[in-house]
C-alpha cells in the first residue's frame, strides 16, 4: 500500500533516542552497588561457613562429653547399688553382733545377782523365746527373796515373779528351799 500526503505538509519522522553519559552515571552505581552487595554477602557466606565449622566442632565436643557422662553415670550408679548392698551387709553383722552378744550379757546379769545373794544356787536356767524360767535351792527364803529383788533391779528381765518356793524337808540338820522364778526377759536396746 501506497500512501499519499494530501495536506502537502511534511511528516515529521522520529528521531532516534540520544544516549547521554548521565545514564553512565547511574549505571555506574548501580554496578558499584551490586559489587558492594555481592562482596558483603561473600564476607557473610565466609563467616557463616566458620559459624557452622564452629558449631559442628562445638556439637561434637557436647556428644563426646555425653558419651563420657553416661559412662560416670552408669559408674555412680553401680557404686550407690553397691553402697546399699554394703550398708545392708553391715546392718546385717551389727545386728548378728548384737544379738550374740545378747546371751553374755544376760548371763553376766545373772551371775551378779546370783553372786551378790548368799548361800543361793541355781540348778536350771530355761528361755523359750522371751519367757524365763529359773529354778534354784537356797539355804533361806531371805535368800530367795533377794534373788527375786536383784532379778527386778537388774535392767536384763523384766516381770519376774515367784511362782513357788518350798522347803525341802530330806535333810533334817539343814533347811534347804527349792524355788521356781518365770519371767520375762527385758526387750534389748535399740542398736543405732
Amino acid at each position: 500500500m501506497i500512501r499519499v500526503n494530501l495536506l502537502g505538509l511534511p511528516k515529521r519522522r522520529k528521531r532516534a533516542p540520544v544516549v547521554t553519559l548521565q545514564g553512565g552515571r547511574s549505571l555506574a552505581l548501580l554496578i558499584a552497588v551490586l559489587v558492594l552487595v555481592a562482596i558483603i554477602q561473600f564476607i557473610r557466606y565466609g563467616r557463616l561457613q566458620d559459624d557452622d565449622k564452629e558449631l559442628s566442632k562445638l556439637v561434637l565436643d557436647r556428644q563426646t562429653e555425653k558419651i563420657r557422662l553416661e559412662g560416670v553415670r552408669s559408674e555412680y550408679e553401680r557404686l550407690l547399688k553397691q553402697k546399699e548392698l554394703l550398708a545392708k551387709r553391715t546392718n546385717i553383722i551389727e545386728g548378728l553382733k548384737a544379738k550374740q552378744s545378747g546371751p553374755a550379757r544376760l548371763l553376766d546379769a545373772l551371775a551378779g545377782t546370783v553372786s551378790d545373794t548368799d548361800t543361793l544356787w541355781l540348778t536350771n536356767y530355761e528361755q523359750t523365746g522371751q519367757k524365763v524360767t529359773i529354778e534354784g535351792v537356797a539355804m533361806s527364803a531371805k535368800a530367795v527373796a533377794d534373788f527375786l529383788t536383784h532379778l527386778k533391779e537388774s535392767k536384763a528381765f523384766s516381770d519376774m515373779e515367784l511362782k513357788e518356793t518350798f522347803q525341802d524337808n530330806t535333810v533334817k540338820d539343814l533347811q534347804k528351799f527349792l524355788f521356781t522364778v518365770n519371767g520375762q526377759l527385758a526387750s534389748p536396746p535399740p542398736t543405732t
